[in-house]
């Protein structure tokens, strides 16, 4: 369940020049190569979360009723068999059973599309974002878009919606109430069941004649039955991790084979830095203001204070980002410097943090100084709401600008940032860092202006800054 969409995405986010990925499923994660769990109230993604892959869900018929079963269902066949003992599915080529397809969820429509609506507006904010020449004219996930697939148990489920216009289909996997953990939009002319291109491997979709579905996964084990429903969807619901399909095989309402496609194993190209190996990470030589900006300078109303540092300990703060660290570094980014910087351990300094309670945003550096890690969490485990990333150092010795901190400018004591709901706040500055707020998730990019003084006062740095605005 990745599209054309989520590698504009991809492409955008990683500012370290790594070429992108063909294989489709591995870019549902990606978008901004984050992992992210729903955020409280509001987002936190699925474009993101854990590596799990979507390879479909049970398709239904557009003009079917809640409660309907999927479409398509085939009469005993030539070519495949039915062990008459146990109604399983006999592989026609191995007569080994076929382990069954997912069942189908017993979510309403609507309570998918509710619970599924984060995870659509933190894609669009992502798209937002990083910007490009976006095909999905569809908005916003509505009312009016037709629940094509759903599977699942209980509150886990995976759906597929279609918009109003037939131009964007968009796939859904929930890991509980509201829990988005995989989320992502693509063109549905990107699938539409022929022999799969470079653009569409793995699509949940095999061409409109094909009545079974029999996928096998890359490294070996029982060939599985998908769903199959109306316009060639099919699903495999929920698999285990980490998963990738290799061989699709497409049967007809007689059981006779019709589609059959075996889809190669990426290579995995050998990433090189274009960043020379001894470049590590340059701050801004502290600078100790002469006295703590409380009026701003250029109307002379009060500043907002700058966010408290969090009360958190540094191994605390290790301790808790090490949980997600851990499910990031499941499929990192392609820069060999983010996976050779290794797992957060003790050795990774703690360069900024914020926050109140169990909520926390930091930025960690690796002991090489090449990396870093920009962690947010709103509960004390990866159970609870976060967000997540790395990125390595680039040619400067700076890491690219981000919309969830900043690095400070030489010469600059204190910086002013014109938040737009509450105002010019200063910011909480630490180790050549910058925040000003509890950042993550992303939901509400602003362009702002960041102002920075030196040690007396006096304006020496203006810039405009896209940043995340929403602190919830």
């Amino acid at each position: 369940m990745s599209t054309d969409i989520e590698r504009l995405l991809a492409a955008a986010a990683d500012d370290t020049d790594r070429p992108l990925s063909t294989d489709v499923d591995d870019l549902l994660v990606r978008a901004r190569r984050s992992v992210r769990k729903t955020r409280i109230a509001t987002v936190s993604t699925a474009v993101l979360t854990t590596g799990a892959i979507i390879a479909g869900v049970t398709t239904w018929s557009a003009n079917r009723t809640d409660g309907n079963g999927p479409v398509g269902t085939p009469t005993p066949g030539v070519t495949l068999t039915i062990d008459v003992k146990t109604g399983q599915i006999l592989d026609d080529e191995t007569g080994k059973p076929v382990l069954a397809p997912p069942p189908v969820s017993n979510l309403s429509d609507a309570e998918l599309r509710d619970r599924c609506k984060p995870g659509d507006q933190e894609f669009r904010d992502a798209a937002q974002e990083h910007g490009g020449n976006d095909p999905d004219k569809a908005g916003t996930l509505a009312a009016d878009w037709k629940v094509m697939v759903k599977s699942g148990t209980g509150d886990s489920a995976q759906a597929t919606f279609l918009s109003p216009d037939g131009s964007i289909a968009a796939t859904c996997m929930l890991s509980g109430v509201s829990l988005v953990q995989a989320y992502g939009r693509f063109p549905t002319k990107a699938i539409t069941g022929q022999v799969p291109s470079e653009a569409s491997l793995n699509a949940p979709r095999v061409p409109a004649d094909v009545s079974r579905v029999v996928v096998n996964l890359e490294g070996g084990g029982e060939a599985r039955q998908a769903l199959v429903g109306a316009d060639g969807f099919y699903s495999l619901g929920d698999l285990p991790l980490p998963s990738r399909i290799q061989r699709i095989r497409g049967y007809d309402a007689a059981g006779h084979k019709t589609y059959d496609v075996t889809i190669p194993t990426p290579e995995t190209a050998r990433v090189q830095p274009t960043v020379p190996s001894n470049v590590t990470l340059k701050t801004a030589a502290p600078v100790i203001p002469d006295a703590v900006l409380t009026k701003d300078p250029l109307t002379g109303k009060a500043l907002v204070p700058a966010p408290p540092a969090s009360p958190l300990t540094d191994d605390q703060v290790r301790t808790r980002c090490r949980g997600v660290d851990d499910i990031y570094m499941q499929n990192p980014s392609g820069d060999p410097r983010i996976t050779a910087a290794g797992p957060l351990t003790k050795d990774w300094k703690v360069a900024l943090k914020t926050g109140t309670g169990d909520k926390l945003t930091a930025v960690l550096i690796s002991p090489d100084r090449k990396v870093f890690a920009w962690c947010h969490m709103l509960g004390a485990t990866a159970k609870g709401p976060y967000d997540y990333t790395r990125g390595a150092v680039q040619a400067n010795g700076k890491f690219a600008d981000s919309f969830d901190f900043g690095m400070v400018p030489d010469g600059v004591a204190q910086l002013v940032v014109d938040l737009p709901k509450q105002g010019p706040t200063r910011a909480l500055v630490s180790n050549g860092f910058y925040i000003w707020g509890l950042t993550g998730g992303n939901s509400d990019l602003q362009n702002v202006r960041v102002r920075g003084y030196d040690a007396h006062g006096k304006q020496i740095y203006t810039a405009t800054k896209q940043i995340d605005a929403d602190f919830d």
